[in-house]
């Protein structure tokens, strides 16, 4: 019996979802499924929604079959993501209905709905009633059985007398009767041939029963005996009787599984060409390398430091949440009502985190962490300073906490569905794209890469560049989910890092938690390691996921400090020398992909506060 949902159900469930960012793919996805739905009708004359279909209005891929497909498991990644938010929201009572995507891509009722509806008629059930109730359960549990164990399907396909399939085609059927459930008995598990001693298994693409059929390959005379029916009937029935969400669960678990396996694959073929590529040569400082570029004022926006003064710090460890959220105009959303003005600032904050940590997956978490950074004193600066940096001195700083590895965009896009925020670059129309010396391209048809070397490294203006497309126009971020978010200005950071409950660290913080209390250069000593964050002689050319070198992480734990992307600190400093405009120019730390192996955790850059580049990221501190 098909359970019964409807379009106010769905519109609910998707404005709870609140998704504002047209840009976003789960924005894209919910809305794509919800326009093929005209009117109540279509609730039941709708069965299927192609996938090629979505996935060409998602990525605008065109006809071509070879990007469709590699698109495909980033389909169900994102349907999957949205399926958890829809959990969430039936959790808390905000999806009444119990809506969710199921494996046809369409608006479904969730298990837990069903359930929850099949307990409530159990409360009230007698009589016939009962009986009819405890058919469905003694179905539903023997369908569980057979299909959670290999060897029970083994032992229920056997030819020997009646079988518990057949037993369990009888109670379908019975069932179908008494309910009235119309097509229920053409569309069983098993069919039995009425000229054959035996059952004829049904093959389905589940892991399952494929991993059944193939020990049944072991017995030919059971497997010759096999015979295929529409897959269609297959998921009409796991639909009737309640599995066919648990069943795309475990298919969309292994769709992931198989994403971050071919991700490994290409990493893995990186590897092999880096070793092949030529030895990338050294430049000593960053300016040097875009100074011979000429591009001229669009350069201006880093600048190795020279006699940075101390004190120019003017956020200030006090920096309040409210503050952040009025000086930037962002939203509040549904937290503006949890505080009352008796409220301390550090109570909002965490309660703030708190309705963030709820809205993360398992991985989410993970990449969310804080990890203690003890009160004490700590060595900032250089012993033998150069232009950009300052003296060593000891500092003594108040406990605080700090992120375990850069903000990824798998976390910014969250904040951005649930305030509709949009970035700089977003209201500016452009960003800077930086390109290495060593450029790598993927071809989206084949996945071979390809690596091209540059004189020098330069960078321009590029329209459309933003968050979720960080080179511009065509780029995405497939693939990028736990990668650091980059062309985040300093606003935009401010902006994740207030809505989050926590803000951005002092330029001493930063350092403190990167260089531990031994004051290291680098996060595991003071010598330089092959191969131990993501620089230019990584032979990378781009981001890597914030975790790729967490075997390189310091005695804090804290991963990723030193290349991948450079981030923003709270610490103002004086605008370059060169600069005409009066800009307001910010501390970043750590380097970035693009840097030299003369980059250390002293080294500092001046950056223009409304610059969002493809190099720059950042992380939070909470207290």
């Amino acid at each position: 019996m098909a359970a019964v949902i409807s379009l106010k159900g769905i519109d609910q469930a998707i404005a709870d979802l609140d998704y504002q960012n047209e840009n976003t793919l789960k924005y894209g996805l919910v809305h794509a499924i919800r326009r093929h739905y005209e009117d109540e009708s279509s609730i039941v004359s709708i069965q299927d929604i192609d996938a090629e279909e979505l996935v060409k209005v998602l990525w605008h891929t065109g006809d071509d079959p070879e990007i469709i497909k590699s698109k495909r498991k980033n389909l169900s990644s994102i349907k999957s993501s949205v399926n958890a938010d829809l959990k969430r929201l039936y959790k808390d009572e905000k999806n009444p209905e119990g809506i969710t995507i199921g494996r046809s891509n369409i608006f479904v009722m969730s298990n837990q709905a069903k359930d929850k509806i099949l307990a409530s008629f159990k409360g009230g059930a007698t009589g016939d009633a009962i009986e009819i109730l405890g058919q469905i359960d003694e179905a539903l549990s023997a369908i569980k059985e057979i299909l959670s164990s290999p060897d029970a399907l083994a032992d229920a396909v056997s030819s020997d007398g009646p079988t518990e399939l057949e037993e369990l085609r009888s109670t379908v059927q019975w069932l179908a009767k008494r309910l009235d459930i119309r097509g229920l008995e053409a569309g069983l598990l098993v069919q039995v041939s009425e000229d054959e001693q035996g059952p004829e298994v049904v093959e389905d693409d589940v892991e399952i029963v494929e991993e059944v059929l193939a020990e049944e390959e072991e017995e030919p005379e059971q497997l010759e005996e096999a015979e295929e029916i529409d897959e269609d009937e297959i998921e009409e029935v796991l639909e009737e009787v309640g599995l066919d969400d648990a069943l795309e669960e475990a298919e969309e678990d292994l769709d992931e599984a198989e994403v971050e396996e071919d991700f490994e694959e290409v990493e893995a073929e990186e590897g092999l060409e880096e070793a092949e590529a030529d030895e990338v040569p050294a430049e000593d400082e960053l300016t040097e390398e875009v100074e011979e570029v000429g591009e001229g004022d669009a350069l201006e926006d880093v600048e190795v430091i020279e006699d940075l003064d101390e004190g120019q710090y003017t956020g200030g460890a006090d920096v309040e949440v409210e503050h952040g959220l009025q000086e930037m105009g962002l939203p509040v959303g549904s937290f503006g009502e949890e505080f009352s003005e008796g409220d301390d600032g550090t109570r909002k904050n965490e309660l703030l985190a708190e309705a963030f940590d709820g809205y993360l997956g398992t991985m989410e978490r993970f990449h969310n962490q804080y990890l203690l950074i003890s009160e004490g004193e700590y060595v900032v600066g250089a012993k033998a300073p150069k232009k950009d940096e300052q003296p060593e001195r000891r500092v003594r700083l108040a406990p605080f906490y700090m992120g375990k590895f850069p903000v990824t965009n798998a976390l910014f896009e969250i904040f951005v569905e649930k305030t509709g925020y949009r970035t700089s670059a977003e209201k500016l129309g452009y960003a800077t794209v930086y390109y290495g010396r060593l450029h790598k391209k993927v071809d989206e048809k084949t996945g071979s890469v390809r690596y091209t070397f540059n004189a020098a490294i330069r960078c321009e203006t590029v329209h459309g560049a933003c968050w979720y497309q960080p080179l511009g126009p065509g780029s995405t971020l497939y693939d990028k989910r736990n990668h650091p978010v980059v062309q985040v200005s300093f606003e935009d950071a401010m902006a994740f890092a207030a809505w989050t409950g926590k803000r951005l660290p002092t330029e001493n913080e930063w350092e403190a938690a990167a260089r531990t209390a031994d004051g290291r250069v680098f996060p595991w000593g003071n010598e330089m390691k092959s191969k131990s964050c993501n620089i230019e002689e990584s032979s990378v050319a781009d981001t890597t996921v914030v975790d790729k070198y967490i075997e390189f992480g310091n005695d804090f734990g804290i991963v990723d400090a030193i290349g991948n992307v450079l981030e923003w600190t709270m610490d103002t400093c004086e605008s370059p020398s060169r600069v005409k405009n009066s800009s307001t120019y910010h501390i970043v730390k750590g380097g970035s992909w693009i840097s030299g192996n003369d980059i250390r955790l002293f080294g500092r850059f001046k950056w223009n506060v409304e610059s969002p580049s493809n190099i720059l990221g950042f992380r939070c501190v909470a207290i």
